[in-house]
C-alpha cells in the first residue's frame, strides 16, 4: 500500500449567510490558510479586503452586499510531521499562556493537571501525560448547548474542539504554553472540519491531537498513522489544513449592540463569554468584541432573516469541498472496509442503482452481482470494526472504564 508523506489538494470554502441575514450588507471575517512549516500555500484566491496576520493566523475582513457569497479557494501542500520534528513557528507569547474564551481556568482543571503530572519532569512526557488525561476525561459527543474546557470536563464529553480546549487549559494550568488549532482534515477518504492543539516543549512546537489519542485505534489508520499516543503527540499526518489558532480573536468589524436573537443550532453558552449566537454577534471578552474561534467565516447579523426565508441556504451556510490530485491507498487493507462503512449512503445508492440496472444488463449481471456482494462484505466488516469507535463514544462504556480505573483494574 502507498503511504503519503506529502499531500497536495485544492480546498474551496463557501460562505452564504443570507438564509440567516436580511441586512443590506455584512462584514465577514474569513480565515485564510498561511505557510507555517507544515503547510505551504501554493495559490490563494479570496475576495479582497482588510488583511490581518498575527499569532492567530491569516484573516481578511470583507464586505458582502446582500445576496453575494464569499468563496475562498486555496491550493495547499502539506507534509507528514515525524516524531521528533517541530513546527516551524515563532516561540510562544503571552497569548499561549493566558486563559482565553473556551479555556478559562477552573479548579477542576488545575486538579486534573496536578494529578496527571505527578512525578513527571520531562517536558515532552508532561505534554503526553496531559494529552492522555484529556483523552481519558472525555468521550466524543457534539456539544449542542454549551462549550468550553471547564464545561466539557464537568460533563465528560465534547467534540474535537472540546478535546483541544481541555488539553490547552490543562497545559496552561501546568505552565506549559499551548493553543487550540482550527482547520480541516483533507484526507482522500475523510474530509471534515477538525480541531487539535499545539504545545511548547521548551525547544519547539509539537502538534497534539487529544481526540485521536483516544480514538486513534480507529481513526489513525484512516489518516495513515498508528493507534499509539506517540502518533498523535509530536507527530502529525499529512492531511490537515490550518485555518486559525487560539480563541477569542479580535473582531475587527464595526462594534454594534450585541444581538439578543437566539437561533436553534447556533446559540450556545460559552465558558468565558456566556450565551452567544454564532454569526449574529461578536461577544465581549475583557471589554473587547471577539470571535470565539475562527474555523467557519464569521459575521455579525443585525437584521435576522425570517425563518421561512431561503430554507436551503439556512441548512448549510458554510461548506467546503476538496479536490485531490490522487487517492493514496490506506496503509492497512482493513481500512478500505472502514472507508466503505464511513460512506454508507454513497455505497447504498450505488448498490440500489446497480441492482435496478441488473435486469437490463444480462451479460454483466454476474460481475455486477459479485461487486454488490463484495461491497456488502466490506460494509459488514467495516461496521464491525467501527463498533470500537462506537464503544469509545458510549456513555456506559466510559462509566465502566472509569470505575475499573478507580478499582485499579485499568492503568
Amino acid at each position: 500500500m502507498t503511504v503519503a508523506d506529502s499531500f497536495a489538494c485544492t480546498v474551496t470554502i463557501r460562505f452564504d449567510p443570507w438564509g440567516y441575514a436580511g441586512d443590506d450588507a455584512l462584514e465577514v471575517l474569513l480565515p485564510l490558510p498561511s505557510d507555517d512549516g507544515y503547510q505551504r500555500i501554493l495559490n490563494l484566491d479570496a475576495p479582497k479586503g482588510q488583511e490581518f496576520m498575527d499569532v492567530h493566523g491569516h484573516r481578511r475582513l470583507i464586505r458582502l452586499e446582500h445576496g453575494q457569497v464569499a468563496t475562498v479557494t486555496a491550493r495547499i501542500e502539506t507534509q507528514r510531521l515525524a516524531l521528533g520534528s517541530y513546527l516551524d513557528l515563532p516561540p510562544p507569547g503571552s497569548a499561549d499562556l493566558d486563559e482565553g474564551p473556551m479555556t478559562v481556568s477552573h479548579p477542576a482543571l488545575y486538579d486534573l493537571a496536578l494529578r496527571s503530572l505527578a512525578g513527571i519532569a520531562n517536558h515532552s512526557e508532561r505534554i503526553s501525560a496531559l494529552a492522555r488525561a484529556t483523552a481519558d476525561a472525555l468521550r466524543y459527543q457534539y456539544p449542542r448547548d454549551a462549550r468550553g474546557a471547564a464545561t466539557s470536563l464537568r460533563r465528560g464529553s465534547g467534540d474535537c474542539g472540546e478535546y483541544a480546549f481541555v488539553f490547552v487549559a490543562l497545559c496552561r494550568a501546568a505552565g506549559i504554553p499551548a493553543r487550540p488549532v482550527f482547520g480541516l482534515i483533507t484526507a482522500p477518504w475523510m474530509a471534515t472540519p477538525h480541531a487539535w492543539a499545539e504545545a511548547w516543549d521548551g525547544d519547539g512546537w509539537l502538534p497534539v491531537d487529544p481526540n485521536l489519542v483516544r480514538e486513534g485505534g480507529y481513526l489513525g489508520p484512516i489518516l495513515d498513522t498508528g493507534a499509539a499516543t506517540r502518533n498523535h503527540v509530536g507527530a502529525l499526518d499529512p492531511y490537515r489544513m490550518v485555518l486559525s489558532r487560539h480563541t477569542g480573536l479580535p473582531w475587527p468589524g464595526a462594534v454594534r449592540q450585541i444581538s439578543s436573537d437566539k437561533v436553534e443550532g447556533l446559540s450556545l453558552t460559552l465558558d468565558g463569554l456566556g450565551p452567544v449566537t454564532f454569526w449574529h454577534e461578536a461577544p465581549h471578552w475583557r471589554g473587547k468584541p471577539v470571535v470565539p474561534f475562527l474555523q467557519m467565516p464569521w459575521t455579525v447579523i443585525r437584521n435576522p432573516a425570517r425563518p421561512h426565508f431561503a430554507l436551503l441556504r439556512r441548512l448549510r451556510p458554510w461548506r467546503f469541498s476538496i479536490r485531490q490530485p490522487s487517492r493514496y491507498l490506506p496503509r492497512s487493507p482493513f481500512v478500505l472496509a472502514d472507508i466503505v462503512a464511513l460512506h454508507p449512503l454513497k455505497g447504498v445508492a450505488g448498490v440500489v442503482l446497480t441492482s435496478l440496472a441488473l435486469p437490463f444488463l444480462p451479460p454483466l449481471a454476474p460481475l455486477l452481482q459479485g461487486v454488490i456482494w463484495v461491497w456488502f462484505g466490506a460494509f459488514a466488516l467495516g461496521f464491525l470494526r467501527g463498533m470500537r469507535l462506537m464503544r469509545l463514544r458510549s456513555p456506559l462504556w466510559s462509566r465502566l472504564t472509569a470505575a475499573r480505573k478507580r478499582n485499579g483494574e485499568v492503568k
